[in-house]
C-alpha cells in the first residue's frame, strides 16, 4: 500500500525530532518519580532530586504497601475498576448491536442521547445523580460507585463500539440467522469476536479512567475502608506529610497496572481506533 504521506528527509528528521522531545517530557516525569522512590530518605530528595540514588532502596515500596494500607486500596481499585469494565463492555457491545443491526423507531433518538452523555460531562448532572445514588442505598459502597462510573464511560463505549459495527460486514451474523440462531447466539458467538479489537479499546479506556478517577469516588465515599487507590493517595500524604521518598513509592504503585494494562492491549487498542473509520 503507497503511504499516504511522503515526507522528505529534513521533514522526517523535523518530525523524528519532536517526537522524541514528546518523549523526553512523557517519560521525565516518569523517571524522576522511579528515582526519588529508590532513595533511601527524605533528605537526599530534597539535595539532588534528579540524581542517581546513594544507595538502591526497595524499602519505600514495602513501607508504602503495608505502613499506608495501600493493599486495601488497591484491593478496591481492582475491584471498582474490573467490575466497571465488564459491565460498561457488555452494556455497551449489547446497545451497540440492537442500535446497528435491530433498529427501531426511537433507535436514533436514543443513539442521540448517548452522544449527548459524550459531550456533556457526568459532573454536570452531579446533584441529581447523588439524590439518586442516596436514594437507591448506594451511598458509600463499592456497588455504587462502580455503577457510577460505569454509566459515566457508557456512551463512549456505545460511541465507539457502534462506529467499529458499522464497518463490519453482516453477511456472517445473516449466515448465522438463517441456520437459525436466535439473536442472543448472533450476539454472544458472532458479534462479540468480531468486535475484539473495539471492545479492547473499551476495556481499556475503562480500565484506565476508573482506576485514576479521583473526583467522583471523593463524592459517593465516605467510608476509608473503601477508597480506591486515588483516595488513597491523599490519605498517604497526610499520614506521612511530606515524605517524598514514600510517596513517588506509591505514586508507582499506582502506575504500574494502568502501564502493564495499555502494553497487554495496545495492539488492539489502536486497530479499534482505526478500524471502525474504514468502510469494509
Amino acid at each position: 500500500m503507497d503511504r499516504l504521506f511522503r515526507l522528505k528527509p529534513h521533514e522526517q528528521a523535523v518530525v523524528q525530532l519532536i517526537l522524541l522531545a514528546w518523549t523526553v517530557v512523557v517519560l521525565f516525569p516518569i523517571g524522576t518519580a522511579v528515582l526519588n522512590s529508590l532513595k533511601p530518605n527524605l533528605g537526599e530528595v530534597y539535595k539532588a532530586p534528579f540524581a542517581l540514588p546513594s544507595a538502591w532502596s526497595f524499602d519505600n515500596f514495602a513501607e508504602a504497601w503495608v505502613g499506608a494500607n495501600f493493599q486495601a486500596y488497591f484491593i478496591n481499585s481492582v475491584v471498582i475498576s474490573g467490575a466497571s469494565v465488564l459491565l460498561v463492555s457488555l452494556c455497551a457491545a449489547a446497545a451497540a448491536f440492537v442500535l446497528v443491526r435491530m433498529p427501531f423507531r426511537g433507535s436514533a433518538f436514543i443513539f442521540g442521547c448517548f452522544m449527548l452523555g459524550v459531550v456533556i460531562p457526568i459532573r454536570l448532572a452531579l446533584a441529581p445523580l447523588f439524590v439518586i445514588v442516596k436514594t437507591l442505598g448506594l451511598l458509600d459502597s463499592l456497588v455504587g460507585i462502580i455503577l457510577v462510573q460505569s454509566a459515566s464511560m457508557m456512551p463512549v463505549a456505545v460511541f465507539i463500539l457502534t462506529a467499529f459495527l458499522r464497518s463490519v460486514p453482516a453477511e456472517l451474523e445473516e449466515a448465522a440467522r438463517m441456520d437459525g440462531a436466535l439473536p442472543f447466539e448472533i450476539f454472544w458467538r458472532v458479534v462479540l469476536p468480531l468486535i475484539r479489537p473495539a471492545l479492547a479499546t473499551v476495556a481499556l479506556l475503562t480500565f484506565v479512567s476508573a482506576w485514576n478517577e479521583y473526583f467522583l469516588p471523593l463524592i459517593f465515599l465516605r467510608t476509608e475502608s473503601s477508597f480506591p487507590i486515588t483516595l488513597g493517595i491523599a490519605q498517604f500524604r497526610l499520614q506521612f506529610d511530606v515524605q517524598w521518598h514514600l510517596m513517588f513509592a506509591g505514586i508507582l504503585i499506582m502506575l504500574i497496572p494502568t502501564i502493564v494494562a495499555f502494553l497487554l492491549a495496545s495492539r488492539q487498542f489502536i486497530a479499534g481506533l482505526t478500524q471502525g473509520g474504514v468502510k469494509e
